[in-house]
């Protein structure tokens, strides 16, 4: 690991504590687009091509993967997707540690959503990360009704 680097985010981690949680989210919800656009946008919409556009088959067939599990809380409203690891580069290689790198994450999880599913619209609650001390990181994800 290149020293110069992790200094760096040393800094990045500090300023990204220091933000407001509303600007983290806009930061983080850039850098997670960027980093699906590397492959995993395309991953989950196979997954979805292949579930013929159901998002219950979605889930499932999420499930029936190695490294994670789902569950189907309400059928079509209300989902968990549960990660077994950390896969972020930034926290694999040593660079940041911090719990606030979760929101990157969730982003993540709203932007593979808006994508596949444009007409509607998602609440996505991290309920315990890896980074913050839990075994997993457990996401609730929510259908939310439009006023």
């Amino acid at each position: 690991m290149d020293n110069e680097i992790r200094w760096w985010f040393a800094g990045f981690e500090e300023g990204l504590a220091a933000l407001p949680e509303e600007e983290r989210g806009t930061l983080l919800h850039s850098c997670a687009e960027n980093c699906l656009q590397m492959g995993m946008l395309d991953f989950y919409r196979g997954v979805l091509e292949r579930s013929g556009g159901d998002i219950d088959v979605f889930f499932q067939a999420l499930g029936e993967m190695g490294g994670l599990d789902t569950e189907i809380v309400r059928p079509g409203k209300e989902f968990w997707l549960i990660f077994h690891q950390c896969t972020c580069s930034l926290h694999t290689q040593g660079y940041i540690n911090s719990s606030l790198l979760c929101e990157c994450s969730r982003q993540s999880v709203l932007h593979i959503l808006r994508e596949l599913w444009p007409d509607r619209r998602f609440a996505v609650d991290p309920e315990g990360t890896i980074l913050n001390g839990a075994q997993d990181c457990r996401f609730h994800i929510i259908e939310r009704e439009e006023a």
